[in-house]
């Protein structure tokens, strides 16, 4: 399918660009959900965490060098179409400098970004106006490159029209490892893909932010364990993350999937009730959030080994 080819190119081009040291792109995601995704996932993630690095603890790449820290800058007009531009911007949003001049500037960002630059366009009528926002801007290879930008206003009195500068800074590194030689590797499927595998080995809890995060997601799904949980990606969208770090972080941190946590606490307290109260086998199925009762039964018996009658019958006698 040229969609899921489209993928892998942009895929590529990320692993690519990552192992040349430049981590200034994210993959475009999709609404597929599928190992492509995943790996998308992945490797956004892997992207910003190197980012985070890299201000935090210092520049440190003991296998390549510095080849600029590239930033990138944008003189608009007051109808927002590009006059100039540093000369690395091209090369960053991976264009031609022809392709840039006399371009309208929102053109350039994703569709979520283009709505946050038209809530910033009223607030630009004021000559004081300076605020960092971030956008997201878009490269022909479908790859992103996310960026938090100055946005101020200039006032050039010969023309007594009002100038926009942008600007954003980003770090590019070079690695010993050629492009070249990183695309003859994936041409001959040398790179390793069992991303699934690997990424359950990753320690993906590095902040303590991400950490409370999945215990938020803990305690919602102990409090709510009669509401059907949410998809991973809604869970994650909800809670401030990625599903990424929800899965693969909450196996991490509790040594168990989401939806395994949710049925074996919904059966703990199923046992409670069946051992401890008078309530009927199908209302306690249904309080627990079973859909039914032979599911229900089904999976008490899987994990308890005896049915939730035979549990009932025994705590009676005693």
């Amino acid at each position: 399918m040229k969609s899921e080819k489209e993928r892998i190119d942009r895929i590529n081009r990320m692993i690519i660009e990552m192992a040349s040291g430049n981590f200034s792109y994210e993959v475009q995601r999709s609404e597929h959900d599928d190992e492509l995704e995943t790996l998308a996932v992945l490797l956004n993630m892997m992207a910003e965490e190197m980012r985070e690095s890299f201000h935090h603890y210092g520049f440190v790449n003991s296998r390549g060098k510095y080849r600029h820290i590239a930033q990138i800058t944008f003189i608009l007009n007051q109808n927002f179409k590009i006059q100039t531009f540093s000369a690395l911007t091209a090369e960053i949003l991976i264009l031609q400098p022809y392709e840039l001049l006399g371009k309208s500037f929102p053109e350039l960002l994703t569709e979520d970004s283009k709505k946050a630059w038209k809530d910033l366009e009223p607030a630009l009528e004021n000559n004081t106006f300076n605020k960092t926002v971030h956008l997201d801007f878009h490269t022909p290879d479908s790859l992103i490159v996310p960026a938090f930008c100055s946005v101020s206003l200039l006032f050039n009195p010969d023309e007594e029209s009002k100038k926009i500068i942008i600007t954003a800074v980003q770090t590019v590194v070079q690695s010993e490892e050629t492009e070249a030689v990183l695309q003859k590797a994936i041409q001959n499927g040398n790179m390793d893909n069992k991303v699934r595998k690997k990424a359950g080995k990753l320690r993906v809890l590095r902040r303590e932010s991400d950490v409370a995060r999945i215990k938020e997601v803990y305690l919602h799904i102990l409090t709510n364990l009669d509401e059907p949980l949410l998809s991973l990606k809604e869970l994650a969208h909800h809670f401030g993350t990625n599903e990424f770090k929800l899965k693969y972080g909450f196996k991490e941190l509790y040594n168990t999937t989401v939806f395994r946590f949710q049925t074996d606490e919904r059966l703990n307290k199923a046992s409670l009730l069946v051992q401890n109260s008078e309530m009927p086998l199908k209302t306690i199925a249904s309080i627990t959030g079973f859909k039914s009762f032979p599911h229900f039964s089904k999976a008490f018996k899987k994990k308890f080994g005896y049915n939730p009658s035979d549990l009932r019958r025994v705590s009676r006698k005693k």
